[in-house]
């Protein structure tokens, strides 16, 4: 039991393998500065899905290798995806800009298992490259 409870914290402590940016402005200036594009992951506490995609996608290698190699990640709560002028039309909605803070695509919404949500990131990168 003690086993267990360590285990769940440490993945609820640690999250995914890679570093949100919660900063808007610092991720426009990051995405420049590496030449990357953006996935931004709108979320809301007490999603279910979000949770998912934190402890359980997220943590998949392979997925959080991509996103790291590939994206600034951003994490933004639904007021301040709002006051950005981005909408949620459920949590968590993911949005893919270019390095220039331009919209590649349509949203994504809802939780997907760590194989579908990659194969979605590889295809937006795709439309940048």
């Amino acid at each position: 039991m003690r086993v267990l409870f360590v285990l769940f914290i440490s993945i609820y402590l640690f999250g995914a393998n890679f570093d949100w940016q919660y900063d808007f402005k610092v991720a426009k200036d990051l995405a420049k500065k590496e030449n990357k594009p953006i996935m931004i992951m709108i979320y809301q506490d007490g999603c279910l899905a979000c949770e998912y995609m934190d402890e359980v996608a997220f943590e998949n290698d392979e997925l959080s290798d991509f996103i790291e190699n590939f994206f600034i990640p951003v994490k933004l709560t639904i007021k301040e995806a709002k006051s950005l002028g981005f909408k949620a039309y459920g949590t968590p909605t993911f949005y893919f800009l270019d390095k220039n803070a331009k919209q590649i695509g349509r949203q994504l919404v809802g939780g997907a298992t760590p194989k579908v949500f990659l194969e979605k990131v590889k295809e937006y990168k795709k439309m940048i490259d």
